[in-house]
């Protein structure tokens, strides 16, 4: 608690560094250096649905994810980042919200790790081993976006049933059927019976914890 009060004090970043131009080039490499100096996905989105944020215990600094999503059709309609972090964690914030931006919730397989370093290493080049940290962050605030973008879509819900996953539109109720029926033992599984998780998995920690309880 007391690092995120301290990380949400500071102030978000502004891309306008203290250090001079030629200093930032001989720090960070010139993909990253570039986005870090023209992101194109800075700010919060005003009219977010999804905010997620995440804070490193290696340099203390934070990124915020802000998302906004149309609920009818899935599709995330803008996507920005905040962070008081460094070149690094600026650029790839940016292009993982540009990634975010124009997806459809159904698309992004709980944010695949593997894929996300893809195309941060296309994007940029391998990072330096100590910079993987930044990834990881980001990631972790998008993946915080999405679940907080579920838990409003709950709270709009009015079916009769609670719904688990909202990418699909499936209840608690087929959930534990499908678990209780076939023996499901992972989340795996119930994705592959009844496609709850296959989107943008923030419903998979509660399928576990289904999981967990049905076979006590």
């Amino acid at each position: 608690m007391l690092l995120r009060n301290a990380c949400l004090r500071r102030p978000a970043f502004t891309f306008e560094p203290a250090l001079p131009t030629f200093y930032l080039m001989a720090i960070y490499p010139a993909r990253v250096n570039e986005r870090f100096r023209s992101p194109r996905h800075a700010g919060r989105i005003r009219a977010a649905n999804g905010v997620g944020t995440a804070a490193s215990f290696e340099c203390g600094c934070f990124v915020r994810i802000s998302l906004a999503v149309e609920t009818a059709s899935k599709l995330i309609r803008s996507a920005g980042f905040q962070t008081n972090g460094c070149g690094f964690m600026a650029a790839i914030a940016d292009l993982i919200a540009e990634i975010l931006a124009g997806a459809n919730l159904t698309e992004l397989h709980a944010l695949d790790e593997n894929e996300f370093d893809r195309a941060v290493r296309d994007s940029f080049g391998p990072l330096p081993a100590e910079r993987m940290q930044c990834v990881d962050v980001v990631l972790e605030a998008a993946r915080a976006a999405l679940a907080d973008h579920r838990s409003y879509l709950i709270e709009e819900f009015r079916g009769e049933k609670a719904l688990i996953c909202t990418c699909f539109g499936i209840s608690e109720e087929t959930v534990e059927a499908f678990i209780s029926a076939k023996q499901l033992r992972t989340v795996e599984d119930v994705t592959a019976a009844c496609r709850a998780g296959a989107g943008c998995g923030s419903c998979r920690m509660l399928i576990q914890e289904m999981i967990d309880q049905i076979q006590a």
